[in-house]
């Protein structure tokens, strides 16, 4: 089995994720957070690249992932995107599955 998450991306395809990664990073930087844009941005990235979800259940199976995004605490949205960042980075450089687990286990 290939655990590629990517292939080649499109010049566009690269900048709009480090866009995206750029927006991420000005939402956990604002004081105070506002849980209603990084909601919104998890909505989007979630519509954008929604095999982000399935790998983070995958990473996580043992830890059940059943709060909704509306009613997701202003920490689950935190790591949430946090953890969107993560999966951007590591999707624009080609990682596969098995290297992202291994970056996650070091940090």
């Amino acid at each position: 089995m290939d655990n590629n998450i990517s292939s080649v991306y499109t010049a566009a395809e690269i900048a709009d994720m480090r866009s995206t990664i750029d927006d991420i990073q000005k939402i956990l930087q604002t004081s105070p957070f506002d849980e209603d844009i990084a909601r919104q941005k998890v909505y989007e990235i979630n519509a954008k690249h929604p095999d982000n979800k399935m790998i983070w259940n995958l990473f996580h199976a043992n830890i059940p992932s059943g709060v909704l995004i509306q009613q997701a605490s202003k920490e689950n949205l935190y790591q949430d995107l946090q953890w969107k960042e993560f999966y951007l980075e590591a999707k624009i450089l080609g990682k596969s599955v098995d290297e992202m687990r291994k970056d996650l286990q070091n940090q």
